[in-house]
C-alpha cells in the first residue's frame, strides 16, 4: 500500500492517468456499493468501505504481449530456411524463448497470496498448461522417431500461446481495485463477519483474514488485514484466477447474478473507524 501517497490512496496516482491532470472522479465501469452497504461516499461522518484504485495492469503487459506472437512464428524461420543464421537452433531457441519471456510480465501482477483455486491446471493461470505440456511431450519425438514431428510440438505451442495471449487480455481488462475498512485490530473477530465468510485468523493481521464460502466463477473473494502507517485496515479482494485483484464493485459483476450474493451485503456488520483526513485532501482544500 506504500505505491502511492497518502492523499493519491484511494483515487490512484495522476501518473496512471495520462490523459488527465489528475485522477479521474469516475472510471469507466466503476460503481457504487448499494443496499446495505456503508461506504464513506454515502456517510456524513466520513466512516465505511472505499474503493482503493490499483494501478491499471493493460498498459503494464498489453504491450510486451502484442510482441510476443511475432517472435514465436520467427523462431520458425531458422529451421523452416536452414543455414542462413550462424546457428538455426540457437536463433530458433532463443527466439522461442523471448517469445514466451514477453508473456510474463504478467506474474509480477499478482497480489502474491495464495491461489485457492483447487485445480492443478489454474495455479499456472493464465498460461496454458495443458497445450505447454503437449508440446514438450511431443518436442523430443523430432529427435528420436521423425524430425516432421517438431512441426506438430510448434503447432501445440502455438495454440498454447494463443490461449495464453487471451487469458492475459481478459484478465487485465478489468478495473483493478480492491475495498477498505479502517478498523482498530480489536475490533476483528469471527463474530462481525457478515453470512457466507468464514475467518481464518484469531485477530487482525497482515495477510488473509477470512475467505468467501460461495462459488463464484472463475474467482475468489477474501478479506485480508493490511496496515498503512498507524492505520489498520480489512480489504475485500476480488481475485481472479490469474491472481489478479479486479474491482468488485465493476458493472460486469453487478449485473452478474452468479455475484449477486457476494456483493449485496458488505462482507463486515461494522462501518469500521473513521477515516483520516489526509486521504481526502479535496475536501480540505
Amino acid at each position: 500500500m506504500q505505491a502511492v501517497g497518502d492523499s493519491d490512496l484511494l483515487m490512484g496516482s495522476p501518473n496512471w492517468f495520462p490523459n488527465s491532470e489528475k485522477a479521474p472522479l469516475h472510471i469507466t465501469g466503476e460503481v457504487n456499493p448499494e443496499g446495505n452497504w456503508d461506504t464513506v461516499s454515502k456517510s456524513s461522518s466520513r466512516r465505511g468501505w472505499a474503493r482503493q484504485r490499483l494501478q491499471p495492469i493493460g498498459q503494464k503487459v498489453l504491450y510486451p504481449t502484442a510482441w510476443a506472437p511475432f517472435f514465436l512464428l520467427a523462431s520458425a524461420a531458422p529451421l523452416t530456411f536452414p543455414g542462413r543464421t550462424p546457428d538455426d537452433q540457437t536463433v530458433a531457441t532463443i527466439l522461442f524463448l523471448t517469445s514466451w519471456l514477453l508473456l510474463t510480465p504478467i506474474i509480477n501482477q499478482k497480489d502474491g497470496l495464495p491461489n485457492r483455486f483447487p485445480s492443478f491446471s489454474s495455479k499456472f493461470h493464465p498460461f496454458d498448461i495443458t497445450f505447454i505440456a503437449l508440446g514438450v511431450l511431443v518436442f523430443p519425438l523430432h529427435i528420436f522417431i521423425d524430425s516432421k514431428i517438431g512441426w506438430f510440438s510448434l503447432l501445440f505451442f502455438c495454440i498454447a500461446h494463443y490461449k495464453t495471449i487471451q487469458n492475459i487480455v481478459s484478465a487485465a481488462n478489468r478495473n483493478s481495485a480492491r475495498w477498505l475498512l479502517p478498523i482498530e485490530v480489536e475490533d476483528y473477530s469471527e463474530d462481525i463477519l457478515s453470512k457466507g465468510w468464514r475467518s481464518i485468523s484469531n485477530g487482525h493481521k497482515n495477510g488473509p483474514l477470512a475467505i468467501w464460502e460461495g462459488d463464484l466463477p472463475n474467482y475468489t473473494a477474501d478479506l485480508v488485514g493490511v496496515t498503512r502507517g498507524e492505520v489498520s485496515f480489512v480489504a475485500f479482494n476480488l481475485k481472479h484466477k490469474s491472481g489478479i485483484l479486479h474491482d468488485p464493485f465493476s458493472d460486469c459483476f453487478t449485473e452478474n447474478q452468479q455475484f449477486r450474493t457476494l456483493l449485496e451485503n458488505p462482507p463486515t456488520k461494522i462501518s469500521g473507524e473513521i477515516w483520516p483526513e489526509h486521504y481526502f485532501p479535496d475536501e480540505e482544500e
